[in-house]
């Protein structure tokens, strides 16, 4: 284990009126890690170090980005480093454990989502922020990505007029990494892997009709994971207005894919999240002739959306959702202004998850060890043989 030696604790400057680039370390060395030290190093920012309590992860991870020091202990990597930044990568729920040290210690924080399991602890954490005046923001990365910052301006200037309504769909194949591991941290939180997935869906309805709550929920299993209660899950959200929001997500596709669409007096946008389309649809007449204009109409938009976004990763004008939320991060600390996403936002998503994971738990998490069980002598019987007990 190697420590870098300083003087004394290391307060950063708000001003950052340096040419030197920030020091950034990340804490936590799962899968989602590599995502932040390679948008980081995008943005000019210098990777010092990784953190994480499995010492050959963090070692492992040093070495695939050639990061010199690598600590298995936060407060030991707080004394021995000056940093700038933390990006903390770690399972939910440890946030409040690993993001206290930092901020006592004057170090910016950026946690990934979800931004904790339990409104007290991320009450706590939005505490210590006040207190010691860092900046500390959440990773809402989808709503930073060029097709739905392009959706979003498109609301702002009204033009599907008032809005009526929104659907989120989010696929996943059982392949996926975190539910194909049956270890994996998400399956013991609330709700499983919907309690780590649900944010995102919050976050991105939230950014369309502000305040929402929960009106239905309903989930079953189509799949044969036993450690999954239930795969597949529907949720009707409700804003002060009347107007709803559904939410389909899924562990069975037959491919990952994220699509939305948001319903207006004027129009309907129709964007594909995944593979950056953008498609709007305007009133036509129920005939042959209206529907092949409607056509041509959507086949422009789709060669419109397939040649922006290619053009923005040639240029290098878009690279990646995390790395255009640590722009807007960086552009935050620089200015002194507020930061992309505000704790007090990321507490908003945090109640509305923590409520619907709750109710999601008790109705089909509650009886977990009984559906393993089950499910064990299910696959015995179907490969003809007896399970251990």
């Amino acid at each position: 284990m190697r420590y870098r030696k300083c003087s004394g604790p290391f307060i950063w400057s708000r001003s950052l009126h340096r040419s030197a680039p920030l020091h950034v370390a990340v804490v936590g060395c799962g899968q989602i890690a590599n995502s932040h030290i390679k948008a980081w190093r995008n943005v000019g920012a210098s990777v010092v170090a990784v953190c994480d309590k499995n010492a050959s992860l963090a070692e492992s991870t040093g070495e695939k980005w050639g990061i010199p020091h690598r600590y298995f202990d936060v407060f030991q990597m707080v004394k021995g480093e000056r940093l700038d930044v933390a990006s903390v990568c770690t399972p939910a729920n440890v946030r409040l454990a690993v993001v206290k040290p930092l901020v006592e210690n004057g170090i910016n924080v950026m946690i990934e989502k979800p931004f904790a399991m339990s409104v007290a602890e991320a009450e706590k954490i939005v505490a210590l922020k006040n207190k010691y005046g860092v900046k500390l923001t959440v990773v809402h990365n989808w709503l930073f990505s060029l097709i739905m910052k392009k959706t979003l301006r498109s609301l702002e200037r009204k033009e599907l007029g008032e809005l009526l309504g929104v659907e989120l769909d989010i696929l996943h194949t059982k392949e996926d990494p975190m539910t194909a591991d049956s270890s994996h941290w998400s399956h013991s939180i609330e709700a499983g892997r919907f309690g780590e997935n649900l944010p995102h869906s919050i976050y991105i309805i939230r950014a369309i009709l502000g305040e929402v709550r929960v009106r239905h929920f309903s989930g079953s299993k189509l799949g044969s994971y036993p450690w999954m209660p239930i795969d597949e899950l529907r949720v009707l959200l409700e804003d002060t207005k009347g107007r709803t929001a559904s939410i389909y997500i899924s562990f069975n596709s037959v491919r990952h894919e994220t699509t939305l669409k948001v319903f207006g007096t004027k129009g309907v946008l129709d964007v594909n999240l995944s593979n950056n389309i953008f498609i709007k649809k305007k009133f036509r007449a129920v005939n042959v002739t209206q529907v092949v204009k409607d056509d041509l109409r959507f086949l422009t938009d789709y060669i419109n959306s397939c040649c922006s976004i290619t053009f923005a990763i040639l240029t290098k004008r878009y690279q990646n959702m995390h790395t255009e939320f640590i722009k807007d991060f960086v552009n935050s600390l620089i200015r002194d202004t507020e930061p992309p996403v505000t704790v007090e936002e990321a507490l908003e998503v945090t109640k509305l998850q923590t409520d619907l994971c709750s109710l999601i738990q008790k109705k089909y998490f509650s009886n977990t060890e009984e559906i393993f069980f089950q499910y064990m002598h299910a696959w015995g019987a179907i490969a003809g043989n007896t399970p251990c007990t």
